[in-house]
């Protein structure tokens, strides 16, 4: 990594404003006032995370193309694909649920592994390619929706609760999901977007192009930092829009959370999934599906069902609400701590689509007539949606209005030095 000498850079959940300097290999450099990391030292960044790109997309066809699940039982068998899930989802009449689990299994981790392949290849090359800033962005949209592991969790909750109907047998396209799992993982954490803007013709804001009091725009997409002389223009660099705070945050925050607490009540009163076997079954809602796992004596497989489907949906909702409200009351109470919750908030609100990935995955595959069907309920419709709501309010919120509120001085704002920067090996 090239030594940055005089770049500015700022973080993005607290809006300090640091000098970038070089950190050891390895090394990542963290903000001191919040504690959010600001970048990383990642050597052969383009070599290693561009085989690791090619390697996922190889895993990916294999994955999507041989069979994911099978299940043999009184001599029937059942094989399914990754895309049969959410194909059985728009059979039964929930088209809706479908696209989601299709969107977020196969094509947003399809986009975003596309999309970087076609930026890093020509940077092999020492060019940026041709559109390279609407790729880019497409990618930083993507990735967040991209929920490969908590589809995985959900494969592995479906073959344990398919271990009481069949003898569950796993398929090579199941193996090349782990495998892409694993590679997409380290692709992601290998990658330095610096290796991609070093050959930018637009330059980051350095100390000697601004002065200390002056007011900033920082771009979320790709970190240029721009003198804030307007509240609102698309960034130079990728085109992104960029605005000094995201606009009518806390409304729409509050919109949405309230969207989404309203959808888990039919969530949770409506049945989720129907399983039939040799001709007797009830309707199950999350509750009761939760209390037949007890019953049943799988303990594990049951809390995991209600940290996600009960637990995680609730605590959301909570730590939001309590954000939103101390905003709007100008707290000036531990914000530090209050922006940790809001990072945990946002890490942990996706793993509630392990439920919806469960029922899908079990709709497609348990099909075998009169010995054992698996039928979906209206109540997981529902219940994605509240997901989904819960999600793009994380996404909503913005941070730095947390410390708006507890800053006590225009002084906290002040450029800090390279002492500043918290680095962790």
């Amino acid at each position: 990594m090239r030594d940055a000498d005089g770049q500015l850079i700022t973080c993005h959940e607290c809006d300090a404003l640091f000098l970038r300097h070089e950190i050891p290999a390895g090394a990542r450099a963290d903000c001191t006032r919040c504690g959010a990391e600001l970048y990383r030292h990642i050597p052969q960044s383009l070599e290693r995370s561009s085989a690791l790109y090619l390697s996922t997309l190889i895993f990916m066809v294999i994955a999507n193309v041989y069979p994911f699940l099978g299940m043999k039982t009184a001599g029937l068998s059942e094989e399914n694909l990754i895309y049969s899930g959410g194909w059985a989802l728009y059979e039964f009449g929930m088209g809706e649920l479908g696209f989601v689990v299709f969107l977020t299994s196969i094509l947003f981790p399809f986009l975003s592994v596309a999309g970087m392949l076609l930026l890093l290849i020509p940077l092999q090359f020492g060019f940026l390619p041709i559109g390279h800033r609407i790729v880019y962005r497409i990618v930083r949209v993507c990735e967040p929706w991209s929920l490969l592991s908590v589809f995985m969790l959900g494969t592995l909750v479906a073959i344990v609760k398919l271990q009481s109907l069949a003898t569950v047998v796993p398929g090579l396209g199941l193996v090349g999901f782990v495998a892409m799992l694993i590679t997409y993982s380290a692709a992601r954490v290998s990658f330095d977007p610096e290796v991609l803007w070093q050959k930018s013709a637009v330059r980051q804001l350095n100390k000697t192009s601004a002065t200390a009091n002056e007011a900033i725009l920082t771009c979320h997409t790709c970190g240029l930092i721009r003198p804030n002389r307007e509240s609102y223009y698309h960034c130079e660099r990728c085109g992104s829009p960029v605005h000094y705070r995201i606009t009518d945050s806390v409304q729409r925050t509050w919109a949405l959370l309230i969207a989404a607490a309203l959808m888990l009540i039919p969530a949770n009163l409506y049945p989720v999934m129907t399983i039939t076997m040799l001709g007797k079954g009830a309707p199950d809602t999350i509750f009761t599906g939760i209390v037949k796992l007890i019953s049943s004596g799988l303990w594990g497989l049951a809390l995991i069902v209600l940290f996600a489907s009960i637990v995680v949906p609730f605590l959301k909702l909570t730590a939001l609400s309590y954000l939103l409200y101390s905003v709007s009351s100008k707290s000036k109470w531990r914000p530090r701590d209050r922006t940790l919750l809001y990072r945990m908030t946002e890490l942990v609100g996706a793993w509630s689509m392990v439920d919806v990935f469960l029922v899908g995955l079990l709709s497609g595959l348990v099909s075998l007539g009169l010995i054992a069907t698996v039928v979906p309920g209206i109540g997981a419709t529902f219940f994605g949606g509240a997901v989904i709501l819960t999600m793009l309010a994380a996404k909503s919120f913005d941070p730095r209005l947390i410390w708006d509120g507890a800053l006590q001085s225009s002084e906290e704002v002040i450029l800090k030095s390279d002492e500043g920067i918290q680095v962790t090996p």
